[in-house]
C-alpha cells in the first residue's frame, strides 16, 4: 500500500477533496500572492499492521485462460486499493501465481464499491494449482462493499495460487466480480491479536475520555470501556486540557465537534467557543507514527480499525464566577452516529492573569525563514508577516517574553533546515567606512511587539559558532568574509563601528533597555573576551548567554540560561533573582528525559514548568520554536537531531500536544507564585502547614528524579496538592 492511499481516507476540512494525490494549500489571500503549496498526504502510512508486514500478492503472476485477455487484471495486484475504477475487470475467477510457496494468514480484498452492491464469493489456495483448499468462505455474503474492503482471517497455509471465484454479484445479478485489490500476508501473533480485538469492537463510532499523558496509537485500540463523562478544576483564567480518543472497526466518515457551553446552576456561563476540541493529527519519527499536532480542520474521515484522539483545550474567562459548570462536547457522523461527552469544570475564585501579565520568562527561539520558505513567500513581505501573525500571537499566549532576532549572518551556521540570515546588513563602504541597514530587524521587532512580544530582544550573536561574518562590500558589489575570533585586533576593528552604531539606532527607537547582545554555548575565553570588549565599546549592551555555568562572568551575564543539568546552586539563583537578573534553564538535543521531542511522554513537557519552581529559576529556554524541517507535517526527522527537536508548533499555524503541555506546566508555575505569595501575606494558622506542603511537593522535581520517576506521576500529584491548596486558599475568601 502507498503512502498517499492512507491520504485518501481523509477529508480535511469542507474544501478539501479526499481522493486527489495531495492536500494543496493556497499560500494566503494577500494582494499578488499566486503561489500555491502542494503538501504530502495528509498523513503517513498504512494502517497497522500491514505496514510492516509484507503483501506477497504484489505485483505477482495472473494466471489466466488461454482464451482470455484481460489486460487490466494486474490492477488487482498493484498495491493501489483506493480507486475503484481501477480494478481487475470484471471475471468469475482470478488466479494468482506466487511463483513460489508461501505462508499466508489473512487476506484483504476491496471488491468494487458502489451504492448497496455486494459480491458473495470463496478464495482458494493451492501448492501445485491442481488440488485446492478453500480458505475464505463468504458464499452468504449480503454486506456491501466499502472503500475499508474486508479483512479475511484464516488458519496460515503454504500457498503458490490463490485462486478467487465470485458466485453472485448484487450490482450485475451474476457471476462475477471486480476487485480492485487483493493483498495476502503472513501476520505475526500480535498482529493478529490485535485484528481479533478490532473484530470483537461493535459497529459504528467509539469514544471515551482518554489521558492527556498519553500518546494513543492510531491503528490500534486504545480501551473497551466507555467513560463519557471527564471532570476537572480551574482557575479562572487559565486553560485546562482534556483528550478524547474516538475509534472505529469499520470506519467513520465526516466526523465533526460541535461544543455546548458550560454553564452553572446560578446561571454563570462559559461559552461554547471556550471549548475547543481539535482532532490530533500523526506524523512520522524516525520511521515510527506519533500522535501530536493538533489539527485545525473542522472534520475528518476515520478510516476502519483506527483511533483518532481529540484533545479538548477548555479556556475559563478570568470573569467567570466561581461554580460548578456543566456541557458536551457532541460528535457526530456522516451516518447519524453521534456520542455525547459530559464536562464537569469546577471553577475555583482564584484568578490566573493574562500571559502578558506572568512572571515567567519563556525564551523559545524563532524562524522567521523557516516559515517563509515553507510557504515560498518572499522573507518579510506582506504575505510572509501575515503568516507569521497568527504564530507569533500563539507563542505570546503562551507567555513568550523575547524577540529572537540576528546581527550576523547564520549565527549557527546550517544546523537548522532553514538557516538563519541577519536582520542587518553590514555594508563596507570605499576607505573602510561603514553603514549598518536597520530595516529588517526594525520590522520584525516591531512585529513581534504588535504580536504581543516585547519585553526583551535577543540579537545573536558576537560569537557565532564558525566565527565568520559576512559584509556587503560595497566596492565589488559582492558578499565577502571575515574570519576573526574574540580578543584579536581583526575581531575588535570589525564590531566596534558596529556597537557604536547600534547603541545609537536602539537609544533612537527606544529599545536599548531591553536589548541584550546573545550568545549560545560559547566558552568562558571567548566570553571574557567579549564581555572585556563590549565594556569598553559599548557598556549600555545587556549579555544574554544559553550555555555551560561559568562562576567568573555569574554577573556580568544579565540573561544567564543553563543546561538543566547541573543546576545551578539555589544560592546563587537567589542572588541573581534578587538583582532582577533573569536565571532560566534550557533543554535542547539532550538529555534523553526529560524533554519535548516527539517521543518524549506529555507530561515531561509540563514538568519544566514544575521545576524551574521548584528550583527557583524565573523561566524556561528552548532552542527552537519553529525551526522545521522540509515536511513537518509530514516527518519530523531530522538529519542531525531528534524528532521534534527543531520545532514545538507546525504550519498553520497548528499547535502540539507537546507545545500544550508546556504551557499548562507555565500556568502552573504562575499559579505556584501567587500560591505562595497568598500563603506567606496570610494571618491563618494553617497558611505556613500548607506553604511547607507545597515545597515538599516540589521537592520532588529534580533532574535526578526525573530520570527514575515517570513525569505523569510527579505532575499529577503535584497538580492535585495545588489543586487542594488552591481550595483551602479560596474557602478563606
Amino acid at each position: 500500500m502507498s503512502i498517499t492511499a492512507y491520504h485518501r481516507h481523509f477529508s480535511v476540512g469542507i474544501v478539501l477533496a479526499c481522493l486527489v494525490p495531495a492536500i494543496v494549500f493556497v499560500v494566503g489571500n494577500f494582494a499578488g500572492a499566486a503561489e500555491i503549496r502542494t503538501n504530502p498526504p495528509y498523513e503517513p502510512g498504512n494502517p497497522w499492521p500491514f505496514e510492516q508486514a509484507k503483501n506477497v500478492l504484489l505485483h505477482a503472476k495472473i494466471v489466466r485462460p488461454p482464451d482470455v485477455n484481460n489486460l487490466k487484471a494486474g490492477y488487482a495486484i498493484n498495491g493501489e486499493y483506493y480507486d475503484r475504477y481501477k480494478h481487475g475487470g470484471y471475471e468469475e475467477h482470478l488466479t494468482i501465481d506466487l511463483e513460489q510457496p508461501q505462508e499466508i494468514n489473512t487476506i484483504r480484498l476491496w471488491t468494487y464499491w458502489r451504492d448497496d452492491c455486494f459480491c458473495q464469493y470463496y478464495i482458494e489456495g493451492s501448492l501445485d494449482g491442481e488440488t485446492w483448499t478453500i480458505l475464505v468462505d463468504r458464499r452468504a455474503n449480503t454486506k456491501p462493499a466499502t472503500e475499508n474492503g474486508e479483512v479475511l482471517r484464516f488458519p496460515a497455509q503454504q500457498v503458490r495460487y490463490v485462486r478467487t471465484t465470485f458466485t453472485y454479484s448484487s450490482c450485475d445479478n451474476k457471476p462475477g466480480g471486480r476487485i480492485v485489490e487483493i493483498q495476502g500476508f503472513a501476520l505475526d501473533s500480535e498482529a493478529m491479536a490485535e485484528l481479533d480485538r478490532w473484530k470483537k469492537v461493535g459497529t459504528g463510532l467509539h469514544g471515551s475520555f482518554g489521558s492527556i499523558d498519553q500518546r494513543y496509537d492510531r491503528d490500534k485500540l486504545p480501551c473497551t470501556a466507555e467513560s463519557m463523562t471527564w471532570s476537572g478544576t480551574a482557575w479562572r483564567g487559565e486553560r485546562v486540557n482534556a483528550q478524547i480518543v474516538l475509534w472505529t472497526a469499520d470506519g467513520a466518515d465526516q466526523v465533526r465537534f460541535t461544543t455546548t457551553p458550560l454553564q452553572s446552576k446560578d446561571g454563570g456561563e462559559i461559552p461554547a467557543s471556550a471549548v475547543r476540541p481539535q482532532s490530533v493529527r500523526y506524523v512520522l519519527g524516525d520511521a515510527n507514527l506519533i500522535p501530536d499536532v493538533l489539527d485545525t480542520a473542522g472534520r475528518l474521515d476515520i478510516p476502519a480499525r483506527s483511533t483518532r484522539p481529540i484533545w479538548l483545550s477548555i479556556d475559563v474567562p478570568s470573569k467567570t464566577k466561581a461554580g460548578l459548570y456543566q456541557g458536551n462536547v457532541n460528535v457526530t457522523a456522516q451516518d447519524g452516529a453521534s456520542l455525547a461527552f459530559g464536562i464537569n469544570m469546577d471553577v475555583l475564585p482564584l484568578v490566573l492573569p493574562e500571559p502578558s501579565k506572568w512572571s515567567f520568562h519563556l525564551d523559545l527561539w524563532q524562524n522567521p525563514w523557516s516559515v517563509a520558505r515553507y510557504h515560498n513567500v518572499q522573507s518579510f513581505s506582506k504575505e510572509h508577516f501575515a503568516l507569521l501573525e497568527p504564530l507569533l500571537k500563539m507563542l505570546a499566549d503562551a507567555g513568550q517574553k523575547c524577540v529572537t532576532t540576528t546581527i550576523v549572518y547564520q549565527p549557527w551556521s546550517g544546523q537548522t533546515y532553514d538557516p538563519f540570515d541577519s536582520m542587518v546588513e553590514w555594508i563596507r563602504h570605499p576607505g573602510g567606512t561603514w553603514s549598518f541597514d536597520y530595516t529588517v530587524f526594525d520590522q520584525y521587532v516591531n512585529f513581534c511587539a504588535k504580536c504581543g512580544i516585547k519585553e526583551q530582544i535577543n540579537c545573536y550573536s558576537m560569537i557565532p559558532w564558525s566565527n565568520r561574518f559576512r559584509y556587503f562590500d560595497q566596492s565589488s558589489g559582492d558578499y565577502k568574509f571575515v574570519k576573526a575570533e574574540p580578543g584579536t585586533d581583526a575581531y575588535e576593528n570589525h564590531w566596534r563601528p558596529f556597537l557604536v552604531d547600534f547603541v545609537r539606532h536602539l537609544k533612537q527607537r527606544g529599545w536599548l533597555s531591553r536589548t541584550t547582545i546573545a550568545m549560545d554555548e560559547r566558552p568562558l575565553e571567548a566570553m571574557q573576551k567579549v564581555i572585556s570588549f563590549m565594556k569598553k565599546t559599548a557598556p549600555q549592551l545587556k549579555i544574554s548567554l544559553a550555555g555551560g555555568y561559568h562562576p567568573e562572568i555569574k554577573f556580568d551575564v544579565y540573561d544567564l540560561c543553563v543546561h538543566i543539568t547541573p543546576s545551578l546552586a539555589p544560592q546563587l539563583i537567589a542572588e541573581r533573582v534578587k538583582r532582577s537578573l533573569p536565571t532560566t534553564f534550557y533543554v535542547c538535543c539532550g538529555p534523553a528525559r526529560p524533554n519535548t521531542f516527539l517521543y518524549s511522554p506529555p507530561a515531561e513537557a509540563a514538568w519544566l514548568g514544575w521545576h524551574a519552581a521548584a528550583q527557583g529559576y524565573t523561566g524556561f529556554l528552548r532552542w527552537a520554536y519553529n525551526s522545521w524541517v522540509a515536511e513537518p507535517l509530514y516527518d519530523t526527522s531530522h538529519v542531525s537531531w531528534n524528532p521534534g527537536d527543531c520545532f514545538l508548533v507546525y504550519p498553520g499555524p497548528r499547535s502540539s500536544i507537546r507545545f500544550e503541555r508546556l504551557r499548562e506546566g507555565i500556568a502552573d508555575y504562575e499559579k505556584i507564585r501567587i500560591v505562595r505569595q497568598m500563603l506567606r501575606k496570610s494571618d491563618k494558622p494553617e497558611a505556613g502547614k500548607l506553604l511547607q506542603r507545597l515545597d515538599t511537593i516540589l521537592a520532588g522535581f529534580g533532574y535526578k528524579a526525573a530520570q527514575d520517576i515517570p513525569a505523569a506521576d510527579t505532575v499529577n500529584a503535584a497538580k492535585n496538592v495545588l489543586t487542594e491548596i488552591s481550595r483551602d486558599i479560596a474557602a478563606w475568601q
